[in-house]
């Protein structure tokens, strides 16, 4: 049991960190200003792509410290569905940024199963346990 357990939070670290290695050097790039102007035109953004850069710095860094993969996982999720969405808008192929999201939920489930314990609803313990808080309740 331990060692499937090992198993795949090893296995969650490394598509965890593919994932932020990724955003970093893209975050990094883009706040750099390495992307060419005429690419940021192409693709309509009114906002400069460094602020979307800080944000894509921001969300990998939040995702690979272990304290706070959880909101990483939130904001990383929120920054590939905008990359989606982009895509998407520009009738551009979105596959890899879907595949990046896929794997940003796959990791974080292996890292910490208990991510979409929320998701499970009631367990069976608790439905047991439901009738007699309410007589203590009362």
């Amino acid at each position: 049991m331990k060692a499937n357990r090992n198993w795949k939070t090893i296995a969650g670290w490394v598509l965890h960190g593919l994932v932020g290695g990724i955003m970093l050097l893209a975050g990094s790039a883009k706040v750099l200003g390495l992307f060419r102007p005429e690419q940021v035109e192409k693709l309509g953004l009114s906002v400069p792509i460094q602020v979307i850069g800080a944000g894509e710095l921001v969300s990998a860094f939040l995702l690979l410290v272990p304290r706070t993969a959880s909101l990483g996982v939130l904001l990383t999720s929120g920054f590939w569905g905008g990359a989606i969405c982009l895509h998407i808008s520009k009738g551009e192929p979105f596959v890899l940024q879907s595949v990046f999201l896929v794997l940003t939920w796959v990791g974080a489930y292996l890292r910490v199963p208990g991510t979409f314990a929320s998701f499970a609803g009631s367990s069976a313990t608790a439905i047991a346990q439901e009738p007699a808080m309410l007589a203590q309740a009362r």
